[in-house]
């Protein structure tokens, strides 16, 4: 039988990776069992450790050394599985970010973790402001102008960047007037951006919506918020009025006719206040 080991590089949860290699090892070892795994590990007396870290369990130092030796990983390969497992374990955003440069720069596939360009893109929130306000605003050269059009404001270079970032990525070309606009009304992700970078991007999104919050500039805002005490059934019915909803805002925005005058930011949370 011609068994294809999984390749760590091609993951961004090591518990799926521990699942897929198991599954993958038993077909060629009957004996790569989940139990007897545990004892592999260095835990005779326990049968359900291997099972708790695939459900989240977190896993200490000295495991991640025994998981090492017993998946047989390489010395490049053991450093990136390292940085996943912090990946997965970071507990703030600054951690979850910094461990994820890490995994950029350790992946040795060609099947990148994720491309350079798309990483640089949702890294910072400004680029996607910057892509935005090219349509409400005529840009040409005018860095400064253009760094002083977003609230909060960025400096000129980032306005720079943004602008090299965008034509590089072909978001943005000139018009027959010259000016730099947007080539498509919305901006797609791939499938790992979305489990990946999009929630380190929504979060840096939820901090501006705290800056705006206590900001005294003046224009439009609408804050609110709801704490709820509803069944699993009603809110399954409840994300499908929020999908519902946030279809209609991109129809909104996408049959909008007549001249862009402001860059809106809209977001949307729900989540578990409890256990």
């Amino acid at each position: 039988m011609n068994i294809v080991i999984p390749s760590i590089y091609e993951y961004n949860d090591f518990r799926k990776y521990l699942a897929d290699y198991q599954k993958t090892m038993v077909k060629t070892d009957r004996s790569f069992t989940a139990s007897n795994i545990c004892r592999r590990l260095g835990m005779p007396k326990t049968r359900s450790y291997f099972a708790d870290v695939l459900k989240g369990k977190q896993v200490t130092e000295t495991f991640i050394d025994r998981f090492a030796k017993l998946l047989r990983l390489s010395t490049e390969e053991e450093r990136f599985f390292r940085a996943l497992i912090s990946f997965n374990q970071a507990t703030t955003a600054e951690l979850k970010e910094w461990y994820f440069e890490q995994l950029i720069s350790l992946n040795r596939t060609p099947r990148r973790i994720v491309d350079p360009e798309t990483y640089l893109f949702y890294k910072e929130w400004f680029h996607t402001a910057v892509w935005a306000v090219l349509d409400v605003v005529d840009f040409k050269n005018s860095f400064t102008e253009l760094s002083r059009k977003l609230d909060p404001q960025i400096t000129i270079k980032q306005a720079r960047q943004s602008i090299a970032l965008l034509i590089k990525l072909g978001l943005i070309r000139k018009n027959e007037q010259g000016f730099y606009k947007p080539v498509d009304r919305s901006i797609a992700t791939g499938p790992y951006v979305k489990d990946t970078l999009i929630n380190q991007y929504q979060a840096k999104c939820l901090d501006l919506a705290k800056q705006a919050i206590f900001s005294g500039q003046p224009g439009p805002k609408n804050f609110s918020t709801m704490t709820l005490r509803i069944s699993r059934e009603a809110y399954r019915t409840l994300e499908k009025r929020l999908q519902s909803f946030k279809a209609e805002v991109r129809s909104i925005a996408h049959k909008d006719e007549k001249q862009a005058e402001v860059v809106y930011q809209v977001n949307i949370q729900v989540f578990p206040n409890s256990n």
